[in-house]
């Protein structure tokens, strides 16, 4: 299990028996769990044309508070994470963009939308005003 702690992220060769990185045993022999994350990475397999799993690494912080004694409720927690981009691009890749729609808030709430569109109309640019109610529905 502490194997794959050491790891934000790692890259490994898809197999069928590698379903996951620990198991719930591996608590009761840390020093030779079920499931050995170890040996996934150190088998040293070619990786080329493969089908790959990116095994990621992610936590949250739980700030104690008076509401969890005597037991912490934690329903409603969830971790995630996003695969962006870092230093990809020489510079922001929207500013090449040519129908650029900003939608932001007035002071009481309402959107204002900011359109830089072509003078003439063409198949790519709708006349009808963009509208926006401040949700998907």
């Amino acid at each position: 299990m502490l194997g794959i702690f050491r790891y934000c992220l790692a890259v490994t060769r898809h197999k069928d028996i590698e379903a996951s990185s620990t198991s719930l045993y591996s608590q009761n022999d840390p020093w030779e769990p079920v499931v050995s994350f170890k040996d996934y990475i150190r088998d040293n397999e070619k990786n080329v044309n493969q089908d790959l799993v990116a095994w990621v690494t992610v936590g949250f912080l739980h700030v104690p508070h008076s509401e969890d004694i005597p037991n912490t409720a934690t329903p409603g927690n969830s971790v995630g994470f996003f695969l962006r981009p870092f230093n990809f691009f020489h510079e922001d890749p929207s500013l090449a963009s040519r129908s650029t729609v900003i939608v932001r808030q007035d002071q009481a709430g309402n959107p204002v939308i900011q359109r830089w569109t072509p003078d003439v109309i063409g198949h790519c640019v709708s006349d009808q005003p963009f509208s926006y109610n401040g949700s998907y529905a």
